[in-house]
């Protein structure tokens, strides 16, 4: 992509699933890239490939100061940092608001600072359990987990900075992103039936349904919301506009591993607290403003998976 050659970006949390991929894609198209991470859930591994084509800072978004030295001279950036646990922010919604939303408060004033555009990585958890199913950005957000409610609190601190000092932000309500170093289902899948070939406990009823997309998709939007003029200021769904059980995936996955006569039992119940019954976008407003569509079915991506071995 022209538009990123030789452009000066960040990556907070470049280290982590979706952020390596992008540093990888980003790297690849000539852009000077930091990445920011504290590595609490990032890996030195992921970007070992790419390490020496960019610049590495150890660094935690709530620590302001350092933020504002990384980010002095770049021109976006990509906010992928975060605690990204439903069930860690159950139970610890104090360290899930200093880190979603006093951290994201501090990326946004690092970005003023610089006059960067911030490319703000959301959540569909935003959206709770929604009624309208495919969900459009316009439902009323009405979050179930305190991971949900900080990331909505996020958007909403994009939205004041943009209105009130004019900052460029973009927000993607991002759903279910798979592939190679995954985690979720998918990796809790692939790893039992390595270990065990015979059976699988599926978490809750396996009728939990989520709308996957996969990480190049989901790398290719990145791209368009940091470079895109009609992007400013607007917040999209990132999802295929396809949902899948639970149930679904399980067999899937064991029929691309040519496995026969799994047990797939499941426990029941909710898998845990706070958990979505379904995700399901309506991605018509990105298809129509950024000319974006997803590219990779489910079944071409977890086989992308299985032959990369990484998981």
């Amino acid at each position: 992509m022209k538009a990123l050659n030789g452009l000066e970006v960040v990556v907070t949390g470049g280290a982590g699933f979706i952020g390596s991929h992008l540093c990888r894609t980003l790297v690849e198209n000539s852009a000077k890239v930091t990445v920011f991470d504290n590595l609490s859930s990032g890996k030195i591994d992921n970007i070992k490939d790419i390490k020496t084509k960019l610049k590495f800072v150890q660094g935690d978004i709530r620590d302001p100061e350092k933020l504002i030295e990384a980010t002095k001279n770049c021109k976006v950036i990509f906010h992928l940092a975060a605690q990204s646990s439903v069930p860690f922010s159950m139970e610890n919604p104090k360290e899930d608001c200093e880190i979603n939303v006093v951290g994201t408060v501090n990326v946004l004033e690092a970005a003023r600072k610089a006059r960067a555009r911030v490319v703000f990585a959301s959540s569909s958890a935003a959206y709770g359990n929604p009624k309208i199913k495919p969900t459009p950005e316009t439902y009323p957000t009405h979050p179930i987990a305190f991971y949900g409610l900080t990331k909505l609190l996020g958007e909403k601190y994009c939205r004041f900075y943009n209105d009130n000092y004019g900052l460029e932000v973009v927000m993607l309500r991002i759903f279910n992103v798979y592939g190679p170093n995954c985690h979720g289902a998918i990796y809790d899948f692939l790893n039992k039936l390595r270990s065990n070939p015979d059976k699988l406990e599926v978490l809750g009823t396996g009728m939990q349904s989520r709308d996957f997309i996969y990480v190049s998709d989901m790398v290719n939007f990145l791209l368009k919301a940091a470079t895109s003029p009609t992007a400013v200021g607007e917040v999209f769904n990132v999802g295929t506009g396809i949902t899948t059980t639970v149930s679904e995936l399980a067999k899937i996955i064991v029929s691309l591993l040519g496995l026969k006569g799994v047990d797939i039992y499941f426990k029941g119940g909710q898998a845990w607290e706070g958990d979505m019954d379904i995700t399901l976008a309506d991605n018509n407003k990105a298809v129509n403003m950024l000319k974006w569509k997803p590219q990779v079915s489910l079944e071409e991506g977890l086989q992308k998976i299985i032959d990369s071995k990484k998981y």
